[in-house]
């Protein structure tokens, strides 16, 4: 997926507010589908390619300790 950056943003905020996550694994793809991407703040307001993210929902399950 391609998104606009905003000059002054981070691109840990911009993975999280996009993917909901910013691991270190995610920044290194990124900065893999982006080679012109030198920093860790945009300079201008750019297009990047955001890398893919399998979502995956935690479920819980409620557990009764008494009957």
């Amino acid at each position: 997926m391609k998104v606009s950056a905003k000059a002054g943003e981070l691109i840990l905020d911009l993975l999280y507010q996009y993917t909901g996550q910013d691991n270190d694994q995610l920044e290194r793809t990124f900065y893999q589908l982006n080679p012109h991407i030198r920093s860790e703040v945009f300079s201008v307001d750019t297009i990047v390619a955001l890398p893919e993210v399998n979502r995956t929902l935690k479920t819980q399950h409620v557990m009764k300790s008494w009957d």
